[in-house]
């Protein structure tokens, strides 16, 4: 009987620690499920939506709105590696040490390197300096090219300065009409040193002797005696020009001996100058016209704005003359050929 009990007792026992395990172990599960998961919930956060975004974008437009540019502003911008000693104010390209003086300096800079150049012929200038384009790309450019790899620098050196020796006539002939007796000085010991000693001016002993080169033609000439230059015109295969040069171009023909040398000769042999003025032009500029090229947002616009002040600068004898590879100079072709002649 008292076993019985016993046995009983236990049996209860033994079933009230199986309910309060089972009631633990119900009462943990939920906690570890929990824990689990959070775990999951930060081992994958996902993307969370935000608005910032949106409301950036939103003050972005605001400020788009808010801002606007002031057209009294003077703006310099200074083009990476194209032409040395050039700035461009307003869309007008000059020279820096003019521009460092500042826009309350203006007044003393000269009108045509900050005055907009007059183009009323904008549209008809931009189709033929396409065709420029054209040519120089398939015709001029190699042939400047060919002739810098396949001639030797100084012989390149010796043409050069035999094309400057040989417009001594138009220089000297300027630099009289201009009254400068100065200028037709240095011209004449320049004639005879450099074809003299410099055996037909193939070498520049003047130069070395006190006795820079200068340039003259009757386009400056004119702007000396203060005819305007007028429209700007883009000549076939000549390249920029206006109403004033191309005038003092048929003069300078005229007064040019090789024009009457080869008045009866034939068409090829009257070539023969003005196709070595040009390609001599075109390879002294090849690297400073491929950084132009390159670095110009409008290359018509740049072409014609260093047109003016290349002439301007000229005019006033603020610049060498003839100076290839300058930079103000690289025009292609740069200069009206200095021996040009009629057909």
């Amino acid at each position: 009987m008292v076993r019985a009990v016993s046995n009983r007792k236990s049996v209860q026992v033994r079933r009230m620690l199986a309910c309060v395990c089972f009631a633990a172990l119900f009462a943990l599960l939920p906690g570890t499920a929990s824990a689990e998961r959070q775990n999951d919930k930060a081992a994958f956060k996902g993307t969370q939506l935000s608005v910032k975004p949106i409301e950036e974008r939103g003050k972005k437009k605001k400020l788009a709105k808010a801002y606007k540019p002031d057209p009294t502003m003077r703006v310099i911008i200074e083009p990476a590696a194209t032409v040395p000693g050039v700035d461009v104010v307003d869309g007008v390209q000059v020279p820096k040490d003019l521009n460092e003086s500042g826009p309350s300096d203006e007044g003393d800079v000269p009108g045509d390197l900050v005055a907009e150049t007059e183009d009323p012929l904008e549209g008809l200038n931009r189709v033929v300096f396409g065709f420029n384009q054209v040519v120089d790309h398939l015709v001029l450019e190699p042939s400047a090219r060919i002739y810098r790899a396949v001639i030797p620098r100084p012989v390149r050196t010796g043409v050069t300065n035999v094309l400057n020796n040989l417009a001594t006539p138009i220089t000297l002939t300027n630099d009289i009409l201009q009254g400068n007796p100065e200028a037709a000085a240095n011209t004449i010991k320049r004639f005879m040193v450099n074809s003299t000693l410099g055996i037909g001016g193939i070498f520049d002993h003047a130069t070395g002797l006190g006795e820079p080169l200068h340039y003259e033609d009757f386009g400056q000439t004119l702007g000396v005696w203060g005819v305007g230059s007028g429209p700007y015109l883009v000549i076939p295969i000549l390249g920029p020009s206006n109403p004033r040069d191309a005038s003092g171009m048929v003069v300078d023909t005229a007064v040019n001996p090789m024009t009457w040398i080869l008045y009866d000769a034939p068409l090829w042999q009257k070539s023969i100058p003005v196709g070595t003025q040009i390609v001599v032009s075109r390879e002294a500029i090849l690297d400073d016209y491929d950084n132009l090229r390159k670095n110009s947002p409008d290359l018509y616009a740049s072409v014609r704005d260093l047109y003016a002040q290349k002439r301007q600068a000229e005019i006033a004898n603020e610049a060498a003359g003839y100076n290839p590879g300058s930079g103000v100079n690289s025009l292609p072709p740069s200069m009206v050929p200095q021996t040009l002649n009629p057909y």
